[in-house]
């Protein structure tokens, strides 16, 4: 099999339609110029749209942890501290981005498979009343489940900390409002949610985190992952190259028709869309017999992870399911990755007759095992 055959039920990246692919194959467009600032600056304002701000957002170049690292070296210095609640994979990641940067992670770890509590950030809060910030991921991958940012962020605020959010896998998945929740720092990437390419970041900053950026203590961000290297261009050079190095101009402009098409057909439309892809996957493995990781009512809207049936091999079934079919679903990570797997619902693994392929795959799997 061609691996360029699969079709990707992964938590991300996702496969993509083949208009999108038809843009990043065009012959390369220069990264200044009218057209160029044109395309850039709509980007930038339907990516406003899709994280509800009116704050700056800039299209950072490479992956949603370059972004991630951006928005916690460039505002927290060296020896401050970070209240970083975890629950999978990446939550654990955001302290090691802190460590890296010489800034002291405070870790909260919910039970398994439990989303983060409140209440428990609020402890956190309490015994370290000097925690500059507070960061979270929006949607856990590696567990399918969704934390708690509104209420978090509310908090956050009271106690007069910045609130880094990772949105990486839920912006243009699920609900999130930057500005009505008062989000200081939001990132996420073209290559979940929104259906596009990989390779860029784009990164919401509001004015309180700019403060933070500017108050003169010393950052260890360095010079491209210092957001205000980003903010500088993008006025000094805002009407013919927006930005501080050369941009992959492809992958942008795919991102570009990714959004427009989100937003052509509406946002809450496309969110509708992906939560009913997970609906329809949930209750077809629940009358299969199949556990789910977490309760519906923290469920991820863009990604399922379900516990393998008894006595089952989860990685027979994957390798079944790729080497057979060409479709690939995720594995269980950390402590579940011999007893779990994950079905993204993003991209077209959303479309109903992907699902239907899938369930159907999947109970013709089990029908042979047994």
């Amino acid at each position: 099999m061609d691996s360029a055959d699969e079709l990707l039920l992964i938590p991300g990246p996702v496969s993509i339609d083949d208009e999108i692919l038809e843009v990043l194959g065009r012959p390369v467009m220069a990264h200044y110029g009218d057209a160029w600032t044109e395309l850039y600056h709509r980007t930038v304002a339907n990516m406003q749209t899709v994280f509800r701000t009116r704050n700056e957002v800039h299209l950072v170049f490479g992956p949603g942890q370059a972004a991630i690292e951006m928005a916690i070296a460039s505002v927290l210095a060296p020896g401050d501290k970070l209240i970083a609640p975890s629950n999978g994979l990446f939550g654990d990641r955001l302290h090691m981005v802190a460590n890296a940067h010489g800034i002291e992670a405070v870790r909260i770890t919910p039970p398994p498979r439990e989303a983060v509590s409140v209440e428990s950030v609020r402890e956190a809060l309490d015994q370290h009343p000097d925690a500059r910030a507070v960061a979270i991921v929006h949607h856990e991958t590696s567990m399918g489940v969704m934390n708690p940012v509104r209420e978090i962020a509310e908090l956050a605020r009271e106690r007069g900390a910045l609130t880094i959010v990772d949105a990486v896998s839920s912006a243009g998945g699920t609900d999130l409002d930057v500005d009505g929740w008062e989000i200081d720092l939001c990132v996420t990437t073209g290559n979940k949610c929104l259906a596009g390419p990989i390779g860029v970041a784009p990164i919401a900053i509001g004015p309180r985190a700019i403060a933070a950026n500017e108050d003169g203590r010393p950052k260890t961000a360095g010079w491209y992952l210092d957001f205000a290297t980003w903010r500088q261009h993008a006025e000094m050079w805002k009407t013919w190259h927006p930005h501080p190095t050369t941009m992959p101009t492809n992958v942008i402009r795919a991102l570009d028709v990714s959004v427009r098409r989100v937003l052509e057909v509406g946002l809450d439309e496309h969110i509708r869309r992906q939560r009913a892809a997970r609906d329809t996957v949930r209750e077809g493995l629940r009358e299969m017999g199949f556990e789910m990781m977490v309760p519906d009512e923290v469920a991820s809207p863009v990604t399922t992870a379900a516990l393998g049936l008894r006595g089952m091999d989860v990685h027979d079934y994957m390798r079944w399911l790729l080497d057979e079919h060409d479709l690939r679903i995720g594995g269980g990570l950390g402590p579940w990755a011999d007893s779990a797997f994950r079905v993204g619902h993003m991209g077209r693994a959303k479309e109903p007759e992907v699902v239907d392929r899938y369930l159907a795959l999947t109970q013709e799997y089990i029908q042979s095992r047994t």
